[in-house]
Order: structure tokens, then sequence, then C-alpha cells
């Protein structure tokens, strides 16, 4: 379900950039960028504003230690999962970049099928944090925490799209 704690975001029915282009990377419309392309990172399986899941599997060669999954490639996928919920939430006229990143593991991921959900947990104009979790056989195996600063990319805008965490 769509996290309820946060306030402002780009309304629910709201045609943004950054919405049309998760649609277009789940329908094959719209190219993966090129970092997606060379890191082969799975899309989204679903989303809404606030919220990206991923119902995905991970193969034998992303082991590093024999039958576990590289760390590096699950901090790289709590990287682009926080990148793709702020498309599902921020406005036009804005983008973001990371600007801090932890990995907390639970339990060692292995090969296999894998739930990544992201949860946006908080934003304001300027910052959000994103809450990437990994379950995997009903197991929490990790959880991600990604910093965004929230930057204009375009001249002053009428619509603001503050989005903040209810007290």
């Amino acid at each position: 379900t769509r996290p309820t704690r946060l306030r402002g975001l780009a309304p629910d029915g709201a045609d943004t950039s950054g919405r049309r282009m998760l649609v277009g990377l789940a329908d094959g419309s719209v190219p993966d960028p090129p970092a997606a392309r060379t890191l082969t990172l799975p899309p989204a399986t679903s989303w809404l504003p606030g919220l990206v899941v991923c119902e995905t599997s991970f193969d034998e060669e992303l082991t590093l230690t024999p039958g576990v999954v590289f760390g590096g490639w699950i901090a790289c996928l709590v990287d682009h999962f926080a990148g793709l919920v702020m498309l599902s939430a921020i406005p036009d006229g804005t983008g973001f970049l990371t600007a801090g990143l932890s990995v907390d593991y639970h339990a060692p991921l292995v090969p296999g099928p894998v739930r990544i959900e992201t949860v946006l947990t908080s934003c304001s104009t300027r910052r959000a944090v994103a809450e990437v979790r990994f379950e995997q056989a009903g197991t929490r195996a990790c959880t991600g925490t990604v910093e965004q600063i929230i930057h204009r990319t375009t001249g002053p805008q009428t619509e603001r799209g503050t989005c903040a965490t209810a007290n």
C-alpha cells in the first residue's frame, strides 16, 4: 500500500515526467539508462507514489562468495531503487542526487527469488530519505537507507511539490 505518512507529493494523478519514465521502463517503451543497461539492473514491477516494488530473482552469476550474492551488487540496487522511488514522488522541475547510502545485511541473500520494497520515509523540498528492504523466503535479509538531495532542474516553480513526514 501507499505510504500514508507523507504529505504534498506530486498529486496521485499527476502526469509527471518521472512517473511517465517508470511506466515506460516497465513496458519497454523507454530505454534503460546507460548504467542500468550496463549493470543489468532490474526494473520496478509495481509502484505507487512513494512506493516501489520489484519481484526479481538473483542469478548465481551475482555471487562472489559461493552461494551468497555480492554485497556490492546489493548496495548498487539500494541506490537504484531509491532513485526509482524518487521518480514516483517528486514533481516536474526537480531532480535528485544521492547524498548518503547505508546498507545493513541481516541475513545472506542467495541466488533465487527476492522481493525488493522501497518506501519514501521522509521528504521536504531539499532532502528525502528512502528505505529499501530486501526479503527472501519470508526473511528480511537486508535494509538500505538512502538520503537524497533534491534540487531544482528548471526556473522558479508555481507548484513547490513538497513532501514531509506528518508529526
